[in-house]
């Protein structure tokens, strides 16, 4: 009786443990927090996440099967290394999925002013942090708009495949400085647009923006 209260004891907080080593591992990965090429070390990432190497395992595991790490030859796990073709098929599923979820938001009438507000609140917020150097805090800004928009269209299918696809926000060569600023500006006036042409139930303005948007942001020439 007293082992299987240690047991139960021992699930309850490898539970959270487990979550929290994928929820946090796996936007770092998405943000490109976590160097290309590189072996994920166990003791390292157990530390940096603050979670059992076991809870760490399960976390990996899961994120290979998702196509965020992979496994070589060599033990452990790696970070991918994008290849230019690698970004292009990223691109390419982003405009499939999120054009897809315009086409739902203004076919089903979801593109009140009320509905949208969440949208417009993630415009604001990454509007906020422009002018500062928080490249981690921008970059999630900017993921939030882009899963706030598949939220919105409010189909549990879209949305469980936009969560496994593995997409990472931020190319390989952000870049830093004026020049990050200046892209960062054009991607709140982008965002704002994408809404508004939804608001006037255009679908093919707004997928039309998007499709731009993402492709100038992967640096994706329009033939590829």
């Amino acid at each position: 009786m007293i082992s299987r209260v240690r047991s139960q004891s021992s699930d309850e907080h490898q539970g959270p443990q487990r979550e929290q080593a994928y929820s946090r591992l796996r936007q770092l990965l998405i943000l490109h927090q976590a160097p290309e090429g590189k072996r994920l070390n166990e003791e390292t990432w157990a530390n940096r996440l603050e979670v059992n190497r076991a809870a760490l395992r399960e976390a990996f595991a899961r994120l290979e099967a998702e196509g965020l790490i992979e496994k070589r030859s060599l033990p452990g796990y790696f970070v991918p290394q994008l290849t230019a073709k690698d970004v292009s098929e990223i691109c390419e599923v982003r405009i499939i999925l999120e054009g897809g979820a315009i086409d739902r938001i203004c076919r089903q009438k979801l593109n009140t002013p009320k509905h949208l507000a969440p949208l417009r609140e993630t415009c604001e917020q990454l509007a906020g942090l422009a002018d500062g150097g928080d490249y981690t805090a921008i970059a999630q800004a900017v993921r939030s708009f882009h899963e706030c928009l598949i939220k919105v269209a409010k189909n549990r299918r879209l949305a469980v495949m936009y969560l496994r696809a593995p997409l990472p926000i931020i190319p390989p060569d952000a870049v830093g400085g004026r020049e990050w600023q200046t892209r960062v500006n054009q991607t709140v006036q982008e965002h704002r647009q994408i809404v508004e042409h939804m608001l006037q139930g255009d679908a093919v303005k707004a997928r039309s923006t998007l499709r731009v948007h993402l492709r100038e942001h992967f640096h994706i020439h329009p033939r590829t």
